[in-house]
């Protein structure tokens, strides 16, 4: 095979920081997840198209943000399914010669199989998740193919965070516990979403996120079990990332919600080469490749995830797509960050988000603004808009956001 295969394991609500080996604010054990991290190139600026299940999910699909996708909201909440688009991402791996597969969480409506995909399976479940994955690389793991595949898998954990016992005891506490502003500073959005529990309340959610993390870290140490025994580790490479994070109790905000903080927009990506060691016969691999694993700071987002899977596989990315190919950064660190901003949307209410390297602005439909300087205000403390000090800085970010939105 001179292609690679291409595997895109995704979760749901997680948020960056729930990775050991990256720099885990939790205490849940993630050996399988560190593997990842420890193999592959591990981007720590990344960000979601949209903080919500639906329409970030359209961005992987689409290549598109979630407005261009017709998917700017939840599925039925208030969106109808996500229309198939012939410059989707799956249609064009497939017109490019691979074999295109989809296991696990959908969350878009319609069929999947009509949106590019030869194999579509929905599944809720992620140790059935797991097997479906399992049982198509065990199918092919014998028998010679003339084609790569592209194979989506997406978790559903750990989204189970809703189902929390709020009267189970714990003596946890959040990572977040000391860091805090009065609520009437911020947005009426998210004071109409805080919760004022006791601590107790937050350390059970806390630690039943963490179980959760464990439970998923479980599934994703089988399934690359499964991966590298099936003989595709040494001519595939591996994406892993999440579709939106999780407050989990930081600003006094349980879940997702209608707001742009770190924790819910803010996502895990790594990208794992092809593991070459597990090469079986003495001729050298034809996907050969020099991607040592390391880490990138420059900023880039869930929109640049398709054109970087069509730039792996050999093909030329739609001129619609906004997005940017990571795979120079593959190749140099010390290549330019794909973009200088990147931005984030939610529909109902309507929230816009631009970040850049170090400052993040925040425009809600009533006219509230934030803007923060996150290389000194990593955790969102201090509200600095309408700030004259800042009013250049302020200025241009709305320019820019305007200027995307046009």
């Amino acid at each position: 095979m001179s292609r690679p295969n291409i595997l895109l394991l995704f979760t749901d609500q997680q948020r960056f920081d729930t990775i050991q080996e990256i720099g885990s604010a939790f205490q849940a054990q993630t050996p399988h997840m560190d593997t990842l991290a420890r193999e592959g190139i591990v981007f720590e600026n990344c960000f979601c198209t949209a903080p919500l299940c639906s329409p970030s999910r359209a961005t992987l699909i689409s290549g598109l943000m979630p407005n261009d996708a017709n998917m700017p909201g939840n599925l039925h909440n208030p969106c109808p399914p996500l229309p198939p688009l012939p410059s989707g991402l799956a249609p064009l791996m497939q017109a490019g010669g691979y074999e295109t597969v989809y296991h696990g969480k959908w969350h878009l409506g319609g069929e999947i199989c009509d949106h590019g995909f030869e194999i579509g399976i929905e599944c809720n479940h992620d140790e059935s998740t797991r097997q479906l994955a399992s049982k198509f690389w065990r199918g092919r793991d014998w028998f010679e193919h003339d084609r790569p595949f592209f194979h989506m898998v997406s978790f559903l954990n750990p989204h189970d965070i809703y189902y929390f016992d709020p009267q189970k005891p714990s003596d946890r506490q959040r990572p977040w516990k000391n860091l805090s502003r009065p609520s009437e500073s911020y947005p009426k959005t998210a004071q109409t979403q805080q919760v004022d529990w006791p601590e107790s309340k937050w350390g059970a959610m806390t630690e039943f996120y963490e179980q959760l993390l464990e439970r998923l870290d479980g599934e994703i140490g089988e399934l690359l079990h499964e991966f590298i025994c099936s003989g595709f580790a040494k001519e595939s490479w591996i994406v892993f990332t999440s579709d939106h994070g999780d407050m989990c109790g930081e600003h006094q905000l349980p879940f997702k919600g209608s707001h742009m903080y770190e924790g819910q927009v803010h996502v895990p990506l790594i990208i794992i080469p092809p593991m070459t060691r597990f090469q079986t016969t003495p001729e050298p691999s034809p996907i050969a490749h020099n991607f040592p694993p390391g880490r990138r700071t420059q900023l880039c987002s869930l929109l640049d995830l398709p054109p970087t899977i069509l730039d792996i596989a050999g093909l030329e990315k739609p001129a619609s797509w906004q997005g940017e190919s990571l795979l120079p950064l593959l190749r140099d660190p010390k290549a330019p960050a794909p973009h200088q901003t990147v931005f984030s949307c939610l529909s109902q209410p309507e929230i816009r988000m631009v970040r850049s390297q170090d400052w993040k602005y925040v425009c809600y439909e009533n006219g509230e603004e934030e803007l923060f300087h996150l290389k000194v205000d990593p955790h969102e403390i201090r509200n600095l808009a309408g700030n004259a000090a800042c009013a250049v800085i302020q200025s241009e970010l709305n320019s820019q956001l305007q200027r995307h939105e046009t």
